[in-house]
């Protein structure tokens, strides 16, 4: 099943990676850059928390994020082509807004927000980054709400439930957190095991 958006066979094969990544115990996060004709010429998915193979070349390490693999994967012959877009489940970190910036992708296209880490709001407040004109659209509807899904359990398996980060989440995103945490608390989804792609879909309601 294909999500509506933009470019809906890229979101799908972002999503299926992420949830490559969380199934995997990394974060459930990924990367995807497309060329001015939407063809795949990059990859790359979180992996924090595990050394499994994959399309990264980072691997546990404290960079080993999404958007810094499909960047370091980007053949050589690409990395001068200011036509290319970077598809990313969730708004990139500081570290991860610098590299983009500091590549030559000038579009960006993100699932969801992340009031926690997100940096994007960096390229409004400085001159440097600023100049660079770089365009970012947040996508909203299912492709948000699967994205967020993937980047909230990822949350819920690996951090403290008191943690600050959780009522950050839950006053971006009120609706989707009580739906998710609800699900989990009827012990309708449970975070330490496998989660296939029918089942998320299942449980967003795509």
């Amino acid at each position: 099943m294909a999500v509506n958006a933009l470019n809906p066979n890229v979101w799908d094969e972002c999503i299926n990676l992420a949830l490559e990544a969380y199934n995997a115990g990394s974060f459930g996060i990924a990367a995807i850059i497309v060329d001015k004709n939407g063809e795949v010429v990059a990859k790359g998915r979180n992996q924090l928390g595990d050394n499994l193979n994959s399309c990264n070349a980072i691997k546990m390490t404290p960079i080993a994020h999404a958007e810094i693999n499909a960047l370091n994967n980007l053949p050589p012959e690409r990395q001068k082509d200011r036509e290319l877009t970077l598809y990313t489940t969730v708004e990139p970190c500081p570290m991860c807004t610098g590299a983009v910036v500091m590549s030559r992708i000038r579009q960006v296209m993100v699932g969801s927000a992340d009031p926690w880490a997100g940096a994007i709001r960096l390229l409004d407040k400085d001159w440097y980054l600023k100049q660079k004109g770089i365009s970012v659209v947040f996508e909203q509807g299912k492709v948000e709400e699967l994205c967020f899904a993937l980047h909230y359990l990822s949350l819920k398996r690996g951090l403290r439930t008191e943690h600050p980060v959780f009522a950050v989440m839950q006053s971006r995103y009120p609706d989707y957190s009580e739906k998710l945490d609800g699900l989990i608390n009827s012990s309708q989804l449970t975070i330490s095991e496998h989660l296939s792609r029918a089942q998320l879909l299942e449980l967003i309601g795509c």
